[in-house]
């Protein structure tokens, strides 16, 4: 008799639990953690810095290159990355450009493969990478990407020249001000993440 009670006790309150989690009002599942950092970068070819601080490789005023990752605000130094599976390749390939282990090539065709003694490098943070295009850029990361036959000290004069701006638009230096609106950043979906 008294295996009779427990059984009835479970199946009322499994009918019980079923009732409520059938009437009860349900929640949305949660919206996933927006995913927003930033990477400072600079790139050398031939021992001369590439500009890109100009128009055409800035998203904004209703145009993006890449909801993944982009420059905006006129700041051709800061890297604007929206998704964990961004890489550098996938980034200059939205300005129009190639970038690999082996060449590193512009919009406007001219290419700097490694070859007659000049090689392509890539430091993250001041370490050598040899991920290149398939890296994937992290919150403050310093990327220096340089081609040509310089000096280990001339690389760490350019490596110096990589700015540390991320941290303003990251929010992680106060002290240097804060970061400056995002609302020129522009995706398929809207503006930005913030």
């Amino acid at each position: 008799m008294e295996l009779k009670s427990i059984v009835a006790f479970v199946v009322a309150a499994l009918v019980a639990f079923g009732a409520y989690a059938l009437l009860s009002p349900h929640q949305p599942p949660a919206a996933p953690p927006v995913y927003h950092v930033h990477a400072d970068f600079a790139v050398f070819l031939d021992g001369s810095r590439y500009n890109f601080s100009q128009e055409k490789y800035m998203s904004g005023d209703n145009r993006t290159l890449s909801a993944l990752a982009h420059l905006h605000d006129m700041d051709g130094g800061v890297l604007h990355i929206h998704s964990k599976i961004a890489t550098l390749s996938e980034f200059f390939s939205s300005l129009n450009m190639a970038f690999n282990s082996t060449c590193f090539a512009l919009d406007n065709g001219s290419a700097y493969c490694n070859t007659d003694g000049k090689t392509l490098k890539m430091l993250v943070n001041g370490q050598p990478n040899s991920q290149f295009g398939l890296y994937k850029p992290l919150d403050l990361d310093r990327i220096l990407i340089t081609y040509g036959n310089q000096s280990d000290a001339e690389i760490a004069s350019q490596q110096s020249l990589v700015s540390n701006n991320s941290c303003i638009y990251s929010d992680k230096c106060p002290e240097r001000g804060a970061p400056p609106s995002e609302a020129s950043c522009l995706t398929s979906e809207g503006a930005c993440p913030p």
